[in-house]
């Protein structure tokens, strides 16, 4: 974690450890290939809204599909994701660390969340457009066409980098606080990875709409040549009627179930990559060579 007093007075890059590095450049894509279906579930939620939590779960895990789909419906676009997340989660933490050596650091999540967008924006989308692909052909449903896997920006792009965004400050700003107060609860260790559940399951009130933002843009052809006002005014549109019914209290609108869906969706999918990759990185120091 960067020193609490500021940025350093001059320009830092210290890698991590051999153990570190290999975690990330091993455990990364291993973790993202593995969740896949919880991905997919949680990304089809931007274009289903009739379907509930345990739905979205069985239709990105081939439930419905025979035995010899099975496999190619759950992983789908597993492949695409998990070659970028090698140099995603090998480089993110070192490259937050310099930037937060001569800024301040919610400009230095900025630009490492920018980074991060044009290291994962494509693989990423191409992601959720595959998994939209599976569920329209089973449905009936035209398919969108696919970005390509390196493409560093694109419609949906400010989206997902807002998600980053908001992802990494979960970590970096407020789970030291949370370390604080459970100090007298949990020992070193558990006490760091509950902080990071905690905090990261906080931003995604946040991250969680944004993330369906981006899903939904890239999954609507429509909105990738409209114009900036067109494209926002039609994604508060869509916000609206995905979380929002109308209601007769002094507001005139109450949250509607998916709220509680796609919240879900997401802390379960944070809480597994937190999960597993926390085991390989205690795994890799514990185990590799030195």
């Amino acid at each position: 974690m960067p020193d609490s007093s500021g940025p350093g007075d001059s320009l830092q890059f210290q890698w991590p450890e051999t153990s570190l590095l290999a975690a990330g450049a091993l455990g990364g894509p291993f973790v993202i290939a593995s969740l896949t279906p919880l991905r997919n579930a949680m990304s089809n939620g931007a274009q289903d809204s009739s379907a509930s939590l345990w739905q979205l779960y069985s239709r990105a895990l081939g439930l419905q599909s025979g035995p010899a789909n099975k496999v190619r419906v759950a992983y789908t676009g597993a492949l695409v994701s998990s070659g970028p997340a090698c140099i995603q989660w090998t480089i993110i933490g070192p490259t937050f660390h310099f930037f937060n050596s001569f800024a301040p650091s919610p400009a230095a999540l900025l630009a490492t969340a920018a980074l991060e967008t044009c290291v994962t924006f494509g693989s990423q989308s191409r992601n959720a457009q595959m998994a939209f692909n599976v569920q329209a052909h089973a449905q009936g449903q035209a398919s969108v066409p696919l970005f390509g896997i390196v493409r560093p920006w694109g419609p949906g792009a400010t989206f997902f980098m807002l998600r980053n965004f908001c992802g990494m400050s979960g970590i970096r700003l407020l789970s030291p606080s949370a370390q604080k107060l459970l100090e007298p609860i949990l020992p070193s260790g558990p006490r760091e990875l509950a902080s990071d559940l905690m905090a990261s399951m906080m931003t995604c009130v946040v991250s969680g709409p944004l993330n369906h933002c981006w899903t939904y843009t890239v999954t609507s052809p429509k909105l990738w040549k409209a114009s900036s006002k067109d494209r926002s005014w039609e994604l508060v549109s869509y916000l609206r009627g995905q979380y929002l019914l109308p209601s007769n209290n002094a507001f005139g609108y109450s949250f509607s179930p998916l709220v509680r869906r796609d919240f879900a969706a997401r802390c379960i999918y944070i809480a597994s990559v937190f999960t597993m990759f926390s085991c390989i990185e205690r795994l890799a120091v514990a185990n590799w060579p030195s």
